[in-house]
């Protein structure tokens, strides 16, 4: 279930005053950088409890406040928990009373589930998120899921800041999460291993790195909008594109008898597999 033009409506109208992400890693501190480009007039902190890691940051991002430790302060904010999975139960341990009251709270830690968060942090506003690596340019495709004690208000603030790192699709319920870990969380990572065999393919035949990488982006980039713009289907566009007895149906025939869907198909399942091991 994608989210409808009122829906989104009701995200570009939600104020988020303040963001606080905990956990200065990776996509810790791209999610805050996004942030604050893109929340005009927001407070944006990072938690990060390494002091080399918390110095890094100020030194990187000097727009961004940055603290070693998470203190509730009054108003409304955005708390997005970016922490690794095996760190929650210490963080956890150490919250004040009443840590996250008037806070949204999103967790972008994989295989944590809702009933989980909420056990552990007191508080029943709570969404999970999945976001992917093309948050650093703002195109990270994200899952988000709101746990039951979330509210309308809840759900319209965490989409309002996760759209700054790309864009949002709210499934169903929390069982999706597992197939969006799969598709959307390892996604990239799968299409970038696919898209080796374009790059070597052009440097074999010739093309220096800068252009056989610049040739594959393209051709992906420009197949997602075209895909995108019409509503084709994937199965449409390559059948439309396969002239009997042509090139690409020579191509597309070597790619089924390799079995390539299947492969991919299998690869996203067993993704997901990991993913629920990972949950317990």
């Amino acid at each position: 279930m994608d989210r409808t033009d009122a829906d989104r409506a009701d995200a570009d109208r939600a104020v988020v005053d303040r963001a606080v992400v905990v956990g200065g890693g990776h996509m810790g501190s791209v999610i805050a950088g996004r942030l604050s480009d893109e929340l005009r007039g927001a407070e944006v902190t990072v938690v990060e409890p390494s002091a080399d890691r918390a110095a890094a940051l100020r030194e990187a991002e000097p727009r961004l406040r940055v603290e070693e430790s998470y203190r509730p302060e009054p108003g409304a904010a955005v708390v997005v928990l970016a922490l690794p999975p095996a760190a929650l139960d210490s963080f956890a341990s150490g919250l004040p009373a009443d840590a996250f009251h008037d806070a949204t709270v999103v967790s972008i830690m994989a295989g944590v589930r809702l009933e989980t968060l909420v056990a552990r942090l007191g508080t029943a506003r709570v969404l999970r998120a999945m976001p992917n690596l093309a948050a650093e340019v703002g195109q990270s495709m994200t899952m988000l899921c709101p746990g039951p004690g979330a509210d309308d208000d809840d759900l319209a603030r965490a989409e309002k800041a996760l759209s700054a790192i790309g864009e949002v699709l709210v499934p169903p319920d929390e069982s999706f999460l597992d197939a969006g870990t799969a598709l959307v969380g390892s996604g990239p990572a799968l299409v970038a291993f696919v898209m080796k065999g374009f790059t070597d393919y052009a440097q074999r035949a010739g093309f220096d790195a800068a252009g056989s990488l610049r040739l594959t982006c393209q051709v992906l980039r420009g197949t997602a909008d075209l895909l995108e713009a019409d509503g084709t289907s994937p199965e449409e566009l390559y059948g439309r594109a396969s002239t009997p007895g042509g090139t690409t149906e020579r191509g597309i025939t070597c790619l089924g008898e390799h079995r390539v869907q299947e492969a991919v198909r299998d690869a996203l399942e067993k993704t997901a597999a990991r993913s629920r091991e990972l949950a317990g």
